[in-house]
């Protein structure tokens, strides 16, 4: 079993669609569960929706009773819970997810820098940082993956752009009950490259 945690300690930065989202992508040829560790229960309070996904506790992963699950994607709150040490000791990935902002990358400093205390003492820890909620065509972009490039993970060549349908998802299931293949092009290629680096 895998276990990918989604993380940032800054709120609104689009962790729970994120979540979501890969679930579904990874749900096509694995069996997929979503752990809610977020307080406010976001993932827990759209479970009717969540067809085909499983949300479980995080007593079950953290106790280590989780079984039965290819790949675990686990949902965290937007700050850094004195448990985040302990979700990343757990984890094969951690997805580090940004708004192609100055401000924005800049503010994930202190989760980077949790990330890589806990990959010095777990090197097998696979890391990236995907820019979310993307304005297409702007040069800001650029700038924003140089200063990422400054933290030593790498950043995704994946994007996930500002799309309507990230917003409706978590309540339409996700973007694949949509009509909008550029979402599902992103979430696809996000997915494949984090594969890629769990298993390189």
């Amino acid at each position: 079993m895998k276990v990918i945690t989604v993380a940032h300690q800054k709120g609104g930065v689009g962790k729970t669609t994120l979540v979501i989202n890969l679930a579904y992508c990874f749900a096509e040829s694995a069996k997929v569960a979503i752990v809610d560790a977020d307080a406010q229960g976001s993932v827990t309070d759209l479970q009717e929706f969540l067809a085909g996904i499983d949300v479980v506790s995080l007593d079950d992963l953290l106790s280590g009773k989780l079984t039965g699950y290819d790949l675990v994607i686990v949902d965290t709150p937007p700050y850094l819970s004195n448990r985040l040490s302990e979700l990343f000791a757990l984890s094969d990935f951690v997805l580090v997810p940004t708004k192609a902002g100055i401000l924005d990358a800049m503010a994930i400093r202190a989760t980077i820098a949790l990330l890589r205390q806990s990959m010095s003492l777990k090197p097998a820890l696979k890391a990236g940082i995907v820019l979310n909620m993307v304005m297409p065509r702007t040069s800001l972009n650029e700038e924003v993956k140089a200063i990422l490039s400054e933290y030593g993970i790498p950043v995704h060549t994946a994007t996930i752009g500002q799309r309507v349908s990230y917003t409706r998802s978590p309540v339409t299931g996700s973007v694949f009950g949509s009509e909008d293949e550029r979402a599902k092009d992103e979430v696809i290629l996000l997915a494949t490259e984090i594969l890629e680096r769990i298993n390189n």
